[in-house]
């Protein structure tokens, strides 16, 4: 009887993004070319292009399924390996460090000024705590919260009644630098939140379950390829995939340092062992 040899399992909902990649990127590495000649083409087309361009007739692979594979893994690249941090981000940490700074000084400056022993300065002093007593503490408050609470601030100490008791206390400047910064916060909030929505791109998940089933398809292919009809290319193609998954499967296991043994280890729902590229 012959002894067939099968693709074993591996379960990659369990590996992170990391280990995905690479596994992946290995398989690609392992697929045999159209031709073994590829050094000797001028130009040194790429095991990709070589792939793109011919598929895996080997393996059954169309070119089509092949270039359709790759774009996936590199699209999943491009989502995994996208910085999380906006341009805008840093101008708006400065903005909002800068207006906290500024409501502080104010709001202190008018809560030492009651206690000046000039008139002039108490008398303002008392009369604006009245209008900023509902604002003290902006700066402790949550960046949203913060942007409004600031805005009303302004809006009620520049109202006319309060203007002789800015003027007083020299406060122009600091309001207009307070003003300033929250109003070029927003605009960098507002900013950030157009990029984000021009770039919104498909999620990493969603990605990875195409790529799981193209995985399988491609598992499926090469095992009934060399089941129905072996070659050199098939059987070494299935033993270096084998390693692969081993070797996969081991750094998983020791990262997670969960025991080798594990019942379920290979296979995600138990008793499957015979489905290539298990999921």
């Amino acid at each position: 009887m012959t002894d067939y040899q099968t693709i074993n399992v591996i379960t990659l909902e369990r590996l992170n993004n990391a280990e995905y990649l690479s596994f992946m990127h290995n398989v690609l590495a392992l697929l045999p070319l159209a031709s073994e000649e590829e050094e000797d083409r001028p130009g040194g087309l790429s095991v990709l292009s070589s792939l793109s361009e011919n598929g895996v007739p080997a393996l059954g692979l169309s070119a089509e399924f092949m270039n359709e594979f790759e774009q996936e893994i590199e699209m999943l690249a491009d989502v995994v390996d996208e910085t999380r941090i906006a341009p805008e981000t840093e101008t708006m940490n400065a903005n909002d460090k800068l207006r906290s700074s500024v409501t502080t000084f104010v709001t202190s400056n008018i809560a030492n000024a009651c206690k000046s022993p000039i008139s002039t300065e108490a008398t303002a002093g008392n009369e604006l705590y009245k209008v900023i007593k509902p604002y003290i503490g902006i700066a402790q408050l949550p960046v949203d919260q913060k942007t409004v609470k600031i805005k009303g601030l302004l809006l009620d100490i520049r109202k006319e009644e309060n203007a002789q008791y800015v003027t007083d206390l020299n406060l122009t400047t600091y309001l207009n630098e307070l003003e300033t910064a929250n109003n070029a916060y927003m605009a960098s909030m507002q900013q950030r939140l157009r990029t984000r929505a021009a770039l919104k791109r498909e999620s990493g998940s969603a990605i990875r379950e195409r790529v799981n089933t193209m995985y399988e398809n491609l598992a499926i292919l090469a095992q009934s390829y060399n089941i129905v009809q072996p070659t050199a290319e098939t059987t070494k193609f299935v033993n270096e995939l084998n390693e692969l998954i081993a070797q996969t499967t081991t750094a998983y296991n020791s990262r997670s340092k969960r025991p080798k043994n594990n019942n379920n280890e290979n296979t995600p729902s138990g008793g499957e062992e015979e489905r290539p590229g298990g999921l």
